[in-house]
């Protein structure tokens, strides 16, 4: 399907203008202008400010329209991603379906469905802090335009949606994120008017299956063209997500500590925290935990190769892999000294170690284990 797609400017607002080459039928979400059924050769995507807060969007969108002197059913869709950077086409040809896709996408609002989003706040902080280094980058939509290279029976474009949405969030999934999406995705489906409709598009058609693979193309296009790619940041923010905090840690490292009375326990504290912060840069310590993390998720999923169903929660007793991994984090921080504590730490299993699963209670033991290992033997060394 050959479309013009051009950038253009109109009240202030970057404008991706396509024109199709015929009138066509054009199947919309909510969130954009002419929503529904409607029949048009043009669409247009507006990008806005990032703190666009306008009750009644479709008054701009119609500013623009006109502004451009488009016609009256141009279809309408905003985002507040870089449209300069991130708009991207992309086709698939299948089995005799060739389909085209054009996608925007931005994840700043990126969310699982079913979930709130409790920190936009802070998701707008480390927006800003990045225009500091790379360019702005903002809260975004994911917009899809995906055109079928034949007419659709009302059932096809409901499975459509399907197939895009699917689609979709396969490739966030195949980029890292865990997200299925954003709170204001938009779609529009896109079909030919005259001839015989097609009425399946589901993901086992090879309509479905050539729709699916460009907008898989397209959206994972724009979030690498927008660099916009998980922040897993260290394994002190993947611990803190499960309630696991630095403060949490010290209270449970404190908990079994025998006091020596030539040693300050706030000085204790603060070199427990140094090398927190020193070990949270250190990627083999970061993939032990991450390792951990990832284990304990897929026991809960009852996923673990070998295990039956079930046994997981249990933490039977053939299962070692879990020490295994606590013991080789402590000795990787503070050698066979390390190991000893991490017994230790497993044998009492102080504070938030008792709370929790198999594989993470004995990496936080072999973590604040072989941490307060390294501080004794470095405060023992300085004595001699």
């Amino acid at each position: 399907m050959t479309i013009d797609m051009k950038m253009m400017r109109s009240n202030g607002f970057p404008v991706v203008v396509i024109k199709l080459k015929e009138k066509m039928e054009i199947f919309c979400s909510p969130g954009v202008s002419n929503i529904g059924n409607t029949i048009s050769d043009t669409l247009m995507i507006i990008e806005v400010p990032k703190l666009y807060d306008n009750r009644e969007p479709m008054n701009d969108i119609e500013k623009v329209r006109n502004d451009l002197k488009l016609p009256e059913n141009t279809v309408g869709l905003m985002t507040a991603a870089e449209l300069e950077y991130v708009t991207a086409f992309k086709e698939t040809d299948f089995e005799g379906m060739h389909t085209s896709v054009v996608a925007t996408a931005g994840l700043g609002n990126q969310v699982i469905a079913g979930d709130i989003i409790y920190d936009m706040d802070a998701r707008l902080v480390r927006s800003l802090e990045k225009e500091k280094r790379i360019r702005a980058r903002r809260p975004g939509t994911i917009n899809v335009i995906a055109i079928s290279p034949v007419p659709l029976t009302d059932a096809a474009k409901a499975n459509a949606f399907i197939v895009v949405t699917e689609a979709k969030t396969a490739a966030l999934r195949s980029l890292g994120h865990d997200a299925t999406g954003t709170t204001s995705d938009a779609v529009a489906i896109v079909s030919p008017v005259k001839g015989k409709r097609e009425e399946y598009c589901g993901t086992g058609t090879s309509l479905g299956i050539s729709l699916a693979r460009s907008v898989k193309d397209a959206v994972r296009d724009s979030l690498i063209k927008r660099e916009d790619l998980p922040e897993t940041g260290t394994f002190l923010d993947q611990l803190k997500k499960l309630d696991i905090t630095e403060e949490k840690l010290w209270d449970a490292a404190i908990e079994i500590y025998h006091p020596n009375p030539d040693w300050d326990t706030a000085k204790l504290k603060n070199i427990f925290h140094e090398l927190l912060a020193i070990y949270s840069k250190d990627i083999n310590v970061s993939s032990l935990i991450q390792a951990a993390i990832e284990l304990e998720r897929l026991g809960n999923l009852d996923m673990i190769c070998a295990m039956p169903r079930g046994m997981f929660r249990t933490d039977p007793i053939h299962l070692i892999a879990d020490e295994i991994l606590g013991m080789q984090l402590a000795q990787y921080i503070s050698g066979t000294r390390g190991i000893f504590e991490f017994h230790r730490f497993d044998r009492h299993k102080p504070g938030i170690i008792k709370e929790l699963g198999p594989f993470m209670d004995d990496i936080i033991c072999g973590l604040v284990g072989g941490i307060m290992s390294s501080i004794y033997t470095k405060l023992f060394d300085g004595e001699r």
